[in-house]
């Protein structure tokens, strides 16, 4: 089967494996190569998509047509990603858009420019297409749930964050993070522990690492995911692997989101309000 809509042309194999979500997706990058590959592979999920090679024609688009969201690219020929998303911000047409930025861009300035601008995620080249799924389900399901930024930053002032990590150093750098951004942290040297732990005290939020002794992240995912008193609690895995199958393995076990070492302190803060916010829309169904 050949799909065609005015900018993308996609060949989907087995059409009768695709199941169609009610979203639709704009996807903005001015390599070819990458915009059509990201293209065909969220269409195989079901997504609307549509693709624009550089911002101007995006925002041609925009005055046409409605997304749910809009993964941009942020280094685009003439006007660059940020300037994009300047503009869909500014545009009262385009509120309800979410926005993830992808970018090799790393620095501490531009992640943390785009989020206060309003962009729901930042994701960093070369990205790993089971964590993009999963960030843009979680944007999709909860960007319109909890706008209201004061109730939402309020409820999270009391989260409890169990962080599972074997080396000290990590794990006493982690705790440091976690409290300085506005979360209550305990810790589990092991994963013995952490399922010890879990046993006597609730939390909403684990960060879990994968290489362990004994019993290892994947291991302790597992036992999570099937205990019925703590099956819900997301769980975020921190890894130096970032190798396909480890992060595919850990995302079929139900971890909720995968982030590599060395990590970055805006970007972890970013990741964990996000699963919060998706924690707190599903627990107290908060509406617009």
């Amino acid at each position: 089967m050949i799909y065609i809509d005015t900018f993308c042309i996609t060949i989907i194999p087995n059409p009768d494996e695709v199941v169609m979500i009610d979203k639709s997706l704009l996807v903005v990058d001015d390599d070819e190569n990458n915009r059509n590959i990201l293209c065909r592979r969220l269409e195989k999920e079901g997504y609307m998509v549509t693709d624009a090679s550089s911002a101007v024609e995006a925002l041609n688009i925009l005055r046409f047509e409605k997304f749910d969201m809009a993964l941009l690219d942020f280094m685009l020929p003439g006007m660059d990603g940020y300037e994009l998303l300047l503009r869909i911000k500014a545009d009262s047409n385009a509120l309800d858009t979410a926005v993830i930025m992808i970018s090799a861009v790393s620095d501490k300035d531009s992640i943390i420019n785009c989020l206060r601008l309003g962009a729901s995620d930042y994701l960093l080249k070369p990205y790993n297409m089971e964590i993009v799924k999963a960030r843009i389900r979680r944007c999709l399901g909860t960007w319109r749930g909890i706008n209201n930024e004061r109730i939402w930053q309020a409820d999270m002032q009391n989260s409890n964050v169990l962080i599972v990590e074997d080396d000290e150093f990590n794990r006493d750098l982690l705790e440091r993070r976690i409290k300085q951004s506005g979360f209550n942290a305990s810790c589990a040297k092991d994963g013995r522990e952490a399922l010890e732990i879990l046993e006597n005290e609730k939390f909403d939020l684990m960060l879990l690492d994968l290489m362990m002794p004994g019993i290892d992240g994947i291991e302790v995912l597992k036992q999570v995911k099937v205990n019925k008193k703590y099956a819900g609690l997301p769980v975020i895995m921190v890894s130096a692997l970032d190798d396909s199958e480890s992060i595919a393995a850990c995302m079929q076990h139900g971890a909720t989101d995968y982030i590599t070492k060395p990590f970055n302190a805006v970007l972890l803060r970013a990741r964990i309000e996000s699963v919060l916010k998706e924690k707190l829309l599903k627990e107290s169904n908060y509406e617009d």
